[in-house]
C-alpha cells in the first residue's frame, strides 16, 4: 500500500473543494451543517433513556460526537470500542466530561476490540452476556480508509483487508447484536459515506482516487441493507447514513486547515445518529440518507411519497433498472 503524500492529498482535496463534491447536496430544499431542533437529542421523542449503546470506532472523531449525543439523549450506558487503548481512554474521559457538564448520569465504558478479529468480537459479546448487558443500539462507525491507488495497484491482499474491516467486521458485530436475548426494540445505525454512491471522478474526486474505500463501504452498506430487508423494524430498526464532512484528526494530520472546506459540525452527525435510532426514523428502515438532509422534508411531501411507494428508493442497486424493467 503506497502512502498518501501530503502533496497528493492537498491536490485532490483542492479539486474536491472546487467541485463541491461531498459537500453540496440539493436532495432536500433545506440543508443543515449542524444540529437543529428536529434532531436535537434533548427532544423527549428522541429519548434514549435506559438504553445501552455500543459504538464501534468510538474513540475518535465522529464516534465521540455520536457518543456525546447519546449521552445528551439520556442513554444509560455508552460502550465505545476500538483498537487503541490510549485513544479509548482519552475518549472515555472526554465523553464523561460531556456527561458531567450536561448533568447526565450515563456510564461510559471502553473496551479494546479489533472488529476484524472473530475471537475478539465473540469475546466482547460473550462478556456482555455474562454481565447481563443487552445492547439496545449498535452504531457501526469503525472503518478502514483505502490507499490512493487503483484496485489493481493496491493489489488483492490490500483490497481484501479493507473488505475485512468495512464488511466482515460490521457483519460479525451485527450478527452478534441481532442474536442477543431481550424483548426490547433494537436500533442499528450504520455510519456509511457518500462514497457508496459517488464513484465517478466528476462526482467525488477523493473517492475516485481511493476506489477501495467506496467499493468496500458500498458492500458494507449493501450487507446492512440486505439484513434490514429480512428484519422486522419493530424489533430491529436499521438505517445507514452519511455523517457529513466532519473535520477530524485525519484532516488535521494531512495539513488541511479547518477553513479549507465548509465542514459540517460534529453535532450534525451525533444528533442524526440519535434521531435515526428513534421510532421517528422507522420509515427509513433499510435505506440510506445524508445527515444534512432535512428530516421534516424526508418525513412529509414528495420525498416521503417516494419512500412509501418505491421499494428501491434510497437503496443500493443498479441505476436505470427497477426490477427487470427500465426505470427511465
Amino acid at each position: 500500500m503506497s502512502p498518501v503524500t501530503p502533496e497528493l492529498f492537498q491536490t485532490v482535496t483542492t479539486i474536491a473543494r472546487e467541485q463541491g463534491a461531498g459537500v453540496r447536496t440539493n436532495f432536500t430544499k433545506t440543508v443543515h451543517r449542524s444540529s437543529y431542533p428536529a434532531i436535537d437529542p434533548t427532544r423527549p421523542e428522541l429519548s434514549q433513556k435506559g438504553r445501552t449503546v455500543l459504538i464501534t470506532g468510538g474513540g475518535t472523531g465522529i464516534g465521540i460526537a455520536i457518543a456525546k449525543s447519546f449521552v445528551i439523549a439520556e442513554a444509560k450506558t455508552i460502550i465505545i470500542v476500538g483498537r487503541r487503548e490510549n485513544v479509548l481512554a482519552d475518549a472515555k474521559r472526554n465523553i464523561e466530561q460531556e456527561a458531567q457538564k450536561a448533568g447526565k448520569a450515563a456510564q461510559v465504558l471502553a473496551q479494546v476490540v479489533d472488529v476484524t478479529d472473530k475471537s475478539a468480537v465473540a469475546a466482547l459479546w460473550s462478556g456482555l452476556e455474562d454481565k447481563g448487558v443487552v445492547v439496545d443500539v449498535l452504531v457501526l462507525n469503525s472503518a478502514k480508509f483505502a490507499s490512493f491507488e487503483s484496485l489493481l495497484e493496491a493489489g488483492s491482499d490490500e483490497v481484501w483487508s479493507t473488505f475485512e474491516a468495512n464488511v466482515h467486521g460490521p457483519l460479525m458485530m451485527t450478527e452478534a447484536f441481532a442474536k442477543q436475548g431481550g424483548d426490547t426494540p433494537k436500533s442499528l445505525v450504520n455510519v456509511a459515506t457518500q462514497a457508496i454512491h459517488m464513484f465517478e471522478k466528476s462526482e467525488l474526486i477523493i473517492g475516485w482516487h481511493s476506489p477501495g474505500y467506496g467499493l468496500t463501504k458500498n458492500a458494507g452498506a449493501l450487507t446492512i441493507q440486505q439484513i434490514a430487508s429480512q428484519s422486522d423494524p419493530e424489533k430491529m430498526q436499521v438505517v445507514s447514513f452519511h455523517p457529513g464532512v466532519i473535520y477530524t484528526s485525519g484532516w488535521k494530520e494531512a495539513g488541511i486547515p479547518k477553513s479549507f472546506f465548509p465542514f459540517d459540525d460534529e453535532s450534525l452527525a451525533g444528533s442524526a445518529a440519535v434521531w435515526l435510532a428513534s421510532p421517528e426514523a422507522r420509515f427509513l428502515h433499510g435505506r440510506f440518507v445524508w445527515s444534512s438532509w432535512d428530516v421534516e422534508e424526508l418525513k412529509t411531501g414528495e420525498i416521503r411519497k417516494k419512500i412509501d411507494e418505491d421499494l428501491g428508493f434510497l437503496k443500493i442497486g443498479v441505476r436505470g433498472l427497477k426490477g427487470a424493467d427500465r426505470d427511465w
